[in-house]
Formats: structure tokens, C-alpha cells, sequence
């Protein structure tokens, strides 16, 4: 990423911040509480074959960590569904596959989109979905859907345990998921790893309409990101009105160096979101 492409993101978020100081948003209300969706076995079974069954998630739990995006007549899961086309516009058009969520700190909301991401790109019948938690130093994204998995990447990683046997299935069409596993230390080296390298080209090209999505952890944090970010082909930003600095946001992009930015999500102090459209960069 040049000094223009730079200068252009942080032109545009800062007018997005002024602009919501001006005009802010008040919290929307879910207006539906439908039931999962069921699962096409067809469809699921194919792609991800996963050892378990489809595991039914507890509607609350999602509304308790704002995962709305499957809900069907809400302000809120329109929201994800402008944010989805923008992606997949930009994603489509240069043939990316793979995508890194990430942030500048924990709390800037980073696993909340990524998850509602996910569902809502799975709600295209043309696309599935993967999603993987890479925070292996403090996963939570079990955590988003009220599961308790023993195992995930981090054994697969380091100790060979079949990669299908870490997967769960939400009981979502279209929708998997690979937790991080147990906590580890020295995340930044075990996701450097030519392990870790084969895997990601591994889910990448297996299936050609199989998007990848990676809740990575926050940039200023730790270098995790940074040390994985050669393995992908695409990144968005997560930042949140009235937390994050503008300096924060200059140190996140020299950290992420050469990363296709390609656009960034505001989520605002009371948890609801506005979206910076995405500009379409020159890949390299």
C-alpha cells in the first residue's frame, strides 16, 4: 500500500467520522427473532464435511453479542447485506477469496463484524463461507455463538489433529466455522509457520466458491496480524467512533504495509455500525 492509497483511506474515514459527530445514530431495534436457519445438507455437506453435526445456536446469545446479520426484517441485517455487495463487488472483480477482519484494539468490534459477515455473505445462495478465529492468544468467537469447543486450529497446528474434527457447523446454511482452539503463546510464530501457510492456500483453492474469512487479532495489539497477512489477499478495518485516534489509525496502516486495505468499517460507541465504502485499490 503507497502513501496515496493511505492518504485516501484516512481522507475518507475522517470525513465519515465528522460527518456521524453531526449526524448520530440511534441504537435499531430487532424487529424479528426468527429460529436458525436449517441446514441444506446438500450444500453443507459438500463443501465442509465437518465430523459433527450441525450445532443449533441459542437466538439469544447471538442478540447478547449483536449477531443480527440472518435476521430478515431489520435495520440491522441491512446494514450487513450493504456491507456484503461492497466486499463481494470489490473481492469478485479481482478474484480474492480470502479476507483478514482486524482492528487496532480488543473492544473495537472486530469478531461482531466478522461474524456478521459471514452469515450475511452465506445468505447468498451462490457463496459458502468459512470462518476462522486467528486470535489464538485470546479466542472468543466460540464464545459469539455460545459453544464450548475442545478442540480447534491451534491442535490441528500443533498437534496434528484432523483439521475436520476442529470444525463446527452452525446450524446456518452455507456457514462453517474453525475455532482457535486453547489459548497459545508464541501466535505470532505458529501463524508465520509453513503449516500455517499450506493451510491457508489449502482452504483458498479447494473450492471455488468458498469465501475465507479470518478474525484476526488487533494490529496494535500484537504482530499476529502482521505475520499472517502474506497469506491474504484482501483486509478490512474495524475502527469505532469516539475510541479510535486518527494516529492509531496511521500506525494500523504502516503496520499492515503492503495489505490490500480495502476498506474500512466504523462501528460507533453504541453498537451499531456505519460503513466507510470500500475503495477499490491497484493490486500489485
Amino acid at each position: 500500500m503507497d502513501a496515496q492509497d493511505r492518504k485516501a483511506i484516512m481522507d475518507n474515514l475522517e470525513k465519515v467520522l465528522a460527518k456521524v459527530k453531526q449526524d448520530r445514530v440511534t441504537e435499531m431495534p430487532i424487529i424479528d427473532h426468527p429460529r436458525p436457519m436449517p441446514v441444506n445438507g446438500g450444500v453443507a455437506d459438500r463443501y465442509f464435511a465437518p465430523a459433527s453435526k450441525p450445532v443449533v445456536v441459542d437466538e439469544a446469545i447471538l442478540e447478547r453479542h449483536r449477531i443480527l446479520a440472518h435476521h430478515v426484517r431489520s435495520r440491522d441485517a441491512d446494514v450487513f447485506r450493504i456491507l456484503r455487495t461492497q466486499v463481494l463487488q470489490i473481492m469478485n472483480r479481482s478474484g480474492f477469496r480470502t479476507l483478514a477482519i482486524t482492528s487496532p484494539h480488543y473492544g473495537d468490534g472486530k469478531t461482531t463484524i466478522s461474524l456478521n459477515l459471514a452469515m450475511s455473505i452465506a445468505l447468498d445462495l451462490k457463496q459458502t463461507v468459512l470462518l476462522a478465529d486467528l486470535d489464538l492468544r485470546k479466542p472468543n468467537l466460540h464464545e459469539y455463538m455460545g459453544l464450548d469447543p475442545t478442540i480447534g486450529l491451534s491442535n490441528y497446528l500443533l498437534q496434528g489433529v484432523p483439521l475436520k474434527d476442529c470444525l463446527i457447523r452452525p446450524a446456518f446454511d452455507r456457514l462453517n466455522t474453525l475455532p482457535a482452539g486453547p489459548a497459545i503463546e508464541y501466535s505470532s510464530e505458529i501463524l508465520g509457520s509453513p503449516k500455517m501457510a499450506t493451510l491457508a492456500h489449502e482452504l483458498k483453492t479447494r473450492y471455488p466458491d468458498r469465501i475465507i474469512i479470518y478474525d484476526m487479532p488487533p494490529v496494535l495489539a500484537q504482530d499476529d496480524s502482521s505475520a499472517f497477512m502474506p497469506q491474504v489477499e484482501a483486509v478490512l478495518l474495524v475502527v469505532r467512533d469516539g475510541v479510535t485516534h486518527t494516529e492509531e489509525l496511521k500506525r494500523c496502516l504502516e503496520r499492515l504495509g503492503n495489505a490490500n486495505v480495502i476498506g474500512t468499517v466504523l462501528n460507533d460507541t453504541r453498537d451499531t455500525t456505519r460503513i466507510v465504502r470500500p475503495k477499490r485499490r491497484k493490486v500489485r
